[in-house]
């Protein structure tokens, strides 16, 4: 009777009728309490509805009873690793691996848990070993490629994954995972295709759907990414992944609100994720309602404190509102900080400063973008004042430009050797640096004030530290014959007034890896009729202009637009162009802070959501004072600024 009760249950099980089979194993133990097929098989059936306790429990009585039976000790290791027991999980595939050796998933669990240990070196050389034996075995290259990706070893883990699928290529995680490392590599296009291969063969797979979405949304196809939304949460409604992908695929069409709600329903059914939390946060600041922003964002940080998104998230609010020590603190978690620090560990980094720096040697590093190099060099003559001397570790771009700078010592490529027993930090951390240097002196009351060195500075009178000045743009000068050749190519061009103009900077999504506030563009037609009407030369400053692009602006404006685009490659000559041309118009990017270390002005066009350094409103920034600013709005609709731009110009 036990054996036909085991049958029925087995058939239930195999169909997926997992409580039916429940329910029969349950009436074999209550025959016979210690079956050890029913024990093992009941086991199975609370493991499968997350009950891992529940299933330890129970395998291990079957073990007891049969101790030699390999798919026993299997079990019970896959129902220790789902319990949060791996270590315990590893012995039990280790038994199973020994009483049947020429089975090879026994060998591939072992070098998994051995994984799930953080053991990544002794994973990699089981299923090492594993493959030599068994070569044809897909499923031990899926693995050892994931052992690879573990590793942060992504051309090795491709590898593996294509061997996979070349013996299997129905192996819908081979294809999943070989996009997700495509997908960190920033080859997106060919993600998305092994995603989309991935669903051909397993169509209902969340997890694929989702990572789907994701590339996607980092390719900037946001309505087909929420097309693909909707298809998950109509099988899968409370699958709290796929509401916080559709928040973003609709917020980066500007639907906020629609986006806010979608980020809620997705806290609702996981309340403790923190990217979620981080999610709401950053619409609720594009949104305008920064204080209900900041209270998401504070008990996301205090959940999983240093978490990179939400470390921007909140230094970017704090910036913007002027609250610099808390602010600057928390730039020193931004993730160009932790990418050059795991690229470059050997160099040692400091983050405030030793004592006093009066005739000590700082070597600052670059670690950012130009404009982001400029922009923080403007606290390099605070350093200097205060007697230290400066060593500056320069791109080959900048270079020529910054030994013309006072207040740096020498300039030198950004691997030249560091010399012994200077500090060195990185020029992103100077703010911060500066600010503790200060608060020591006041607090020993040992020579003067830092803040009364900083001259001449613009003091912010916004939400945050409103006494506290604010160096002034890095001052740049070009050279002379910089400035002929470059006069002489504009009078060729036309007459004054000349106009720059830039529409596009930082990176495109499609090269992208989701880090938004790294694009800011404006539609050229938007551009072009602020323009229409006005007499004068325009000049194209724009860097790599795509196909077309200027005829696109000279008809929009209803007169040429001449091509200096090449000027962006020789920093020398664009430094001249900007101090020659009579006004300049562009989104944020390094030309603007070139402009500004000349001294000149510029109108600024600052998408939704805006730079910390633009602030969230208002018609100037105190980092740049000279400056106009024209915003998009918060609903993604440039027309009022364009008006705006229009009518400043006229």
């Amino acid at each position: 009777m036990p054996n036909r009760l085991l049958e029925q249950g087995l058939q239930h099980h195999r169909n997926g009728r997992i409580n039916e089979a429940k329910n029969i194993y349950e009436q074999v133990l209550a025959q016979n309490p210690r079956d050890p097929d029913g024990l093992h098989l009941l086991g199975l059936t609370h493991l499968q509805t997350d009950d891992p306790g529940g299933a330890v429990e129970l395998i291990r009585r079957a073990v007891k009873l049969q101790p030699d039976n390999a798919a026993f000790q299997s079990n019970l290791g896959e129902a220790l690793v789902a319990f949060g027991r791996p270590r315990e999980a590893l012995a039990a595939f280790q038994r199973a691996g020994k009483l049947a050796p020429d089975e090879p998933q026994y060998q591939m669990a072992i070098g998994n848990c051995h994984a799930r240990c953080g053991e990544l070196l002794e994973a990699e050389k089981r299923l090492r070993k594993l493959i030599a034996r068994f070569p044809a075995y897909a499923l031990g290259w899926l693995n050892l490629g994931n052992a690879m990706r573990d590793q942060q070893r992504a051309q090795d883990a491709l590898a593996c994954y294509e061997r996979a699928i070349a013996l299997d290529s129905d192996l819908a995680d081979a294809h999943n995972n070989l996009g997700s490392v495509l997908h960190g590599l920033g080859q997106l296009e060919a993600a998305e295709a092994a995603y989309r291969r991935a669903l051909a063969i397993a169509p209902d797979h969340a997890l694929v759907q989702c990572n789907l979405v994701s590339v996607l949304i980092d390719r900037g196809l946001f309505t087909a990414a929420e097309s693909v939304c909707h298809q998950i949460i109509a099988h899968a409604p409370d699958l709290a992944m796929a509401h916080s992908f559709l928040g973003a695929a609709v917020g980066h069409q500007g639907r906020l609100q629609e986006a806010l709600g979608c980020y809620q329903r997705a806290a609702t059914l996981d309340p403790d994720n923190v990217l979620t939390m981080a999610a709401i946060g950053a619409t609720l600041h594009e949104t305008g309602e920064t204080e209900q922003a900041m209270r998401w964002l504070r008990e996301a940080d205090a959940r999983a404190p240093h978490t990179v998104a939400v470390q921007q998230l909140m230094y970017s609010i704090l910036l913007a509102q002027g609250h610099w020590d808390e602010g600057w603190r928390r730039y020193a978690d931004r993730e160009a900080r932790q990418l050059f620090v795991r690229k470059y560990s050997s160099l040692k980094l400091q983050t405030t400063f030793d004592g006093e720096v009066a005739g000590k040697t700082v070597v600052l590093q670059r670690e950012q973008g130009l404009g982001d190099e400029i922009f923080f060099l403007r606290f390099a003559p605070v350093l200097a004042r205060l007697g230290a001397r400066i060593l500056y570790r320069s791109g080959s771009k900048i270079a020529s430009l910054l030994r013309r700078v006072p207040a740096l010592a020498e300039v030198t490529a950004e691997d030249a050797p560091v010399p012994l027993g200077a500090q060195v930090l990185l020029a992103g951390d100077l703010p911060n640096a500066l600010r503790q240097l200060s608060k020591r002196e006041s607090a020993s009351n040992n020579a003067q004030n830092l803040q009364t060195k900083v001259a001449p500075a613009t003091t912010l009178h916004a939400a945050g530290d409103t006494a506290d000045p604010l160096p002034p743009p890095l001052r740049l000068s070009p050279l002379a014959d910089s400035l002929e050749r470059v006069r002489q190519r504009l009078a060729a061009a036309g007459p004054p007034p000349y106009f720059g103009v830039t529409w596009r900077a930082g990176t495109p999504p499609a090269l992208q890896q989701a880090t938004w506030v790294l694009n800011k563009e404006i539609e050229i037609a938007h551009l072009g009729q602020a323009f229409k009407g006005l007499s004068g030369t325009f000049i194209a400053l724009q860097r790599k202009p795509g196909p077309g692009e200027l005829d696109l602006l000279s008809a929009a404006i209803g007169r040429p637009v001449h091509d200096f685009c090449d000027l962006n490659e020789t920093l020398e000559d664009m430094l001249a162009l900007l101090a020659l041309i009579d006004d300049y118009i562009g989104v944020s990017n390094t030309n603007m802070h070139l402009r500004a270390g000349i001294g000149k002005n510029a109108r600024v066009l600052v998408p939704q959501p805006a730079e910390w350094r633009w602030l969230v409103t208002g018609d100037h920034s105190p980092w740049f004072p000279d400056f106009t600013i024209y915003r998009q709005s918060t609903d993604g609709d440039w027309r009022p600024a364009m008006e705006r731009l229009a009518a400043d110009l006229r």
